[in-house]
């Protein structure tokens, strides 16, 4: 079992030190222009911070929330599991003169931070990388009581999502799984609270109108549908391409529910 763990640990590191070295990831940029509404949510949740407040960005690739982070709170910690995110990380820290930032190569499955260390924790597109178990038990252990944990992934029900996924191996490497609801379910163990906010099905329809004069207009409408959508209609949130999760009141190893 470890040495399986130690392989996927491996596939995954080489895999992004590639993408993070060659931008293969700008290759879907497109796609992500049409997720507007579900990164403003994210960024809502991840602020207000204070100066005696810590910070940790869960999988930072080349440190997508530090400045942001930086900003809001006290001291920011931004860990990856490949040394050229990390690499660019601090090179990017460095250019904005970010000094409440510390950015370090390591597994997000075995954090080595002390117990209740943050009282926030982020990820963007991270959890769905990881063993589930292993990465829930390490964000309850290292936040605060008080703390909060909040990420934003992509979820796997959509089949036409799923369709395209299919049909770009070469975009995602061969362990990571797009979240199901089972998954997000696993939460409960880990955390006494646990809530969702589901975005961009429809949303994807604005994808051939990029550049258009009228993109931004249509946007708002499909992103106005989808509200109304998953808030008459539940059972069609699953289908959404992502969702906000955000955990609080961690539950203590010796609490926990055994697993099924």
């Amino acid at each position: 079992m470890e040495s399986s763990a130690a392989a996927r640990h491996e596939r995954e590191r080489a895999f992004h030190n590639e993408a993070f070295s060659a931008g293969t990831r700008n290759q879907v940029s497109k796609f992500y222009q049409v997720i507007g509404a579900c990164r403003a949510g994210f960024e809502a949740l991840l602020a207000p911070g204070s100066p005696g407040q810590t910070a940790l960005e869960y999988g930072c690739g080349p440190g997508r929330y530090a400045s942001y982070l930086a900003a809001r709170y006290g001291s920011v910690f931004a860990i990856d599991i490949s040394e050229v995110a990390i690499q660019q990380a601090r090179e990017d820290a460095s250019r904005r003169g970010l000094h409440n930032v510390r950015c370090e190569v390591m597994d997000a499955e075995a954090l080595q931070f002390d117990n209740a260390t943050f009282d926030l924790i982020c990820g963007v597109a991270i959890l769905h990388h990881l063993d589930l178990d292993k990465a829930f038990a390490e964000i309850a252990r290292t936040l605060k009581p008080s703390g909060r944990a909040v990420f934003m992934e992509p979820l796997g029900h959509n089949p036409l999502i799923n369709w395209y996924r299919r049909r770009t191996p070469h975009l995602r490497t061969p362990d990571e799984h797009p979240l199901l609801i089972r998954d997000l379910q696993l939460a409960n163990r880990y955390f006494r609270r646990v809530e969702h906010q589901f975005y961009t099905l429809h949303c994807l329809l604005a994808v051939p109108a990029l550049g258009w004069p009228g993109f931004a207009h249509l946007l708002r409408a499909l992103e106005a549908t989808d509200r109304v959508l998953f808030r008459l209609l539940p059972a069609a949130r699953k289908y959404a391409w992502q969702v906000i999760t955000v955990l609080s009141e961690p539950v203590a190893a010796e609490s926990r529910n055994p697993k099924r």
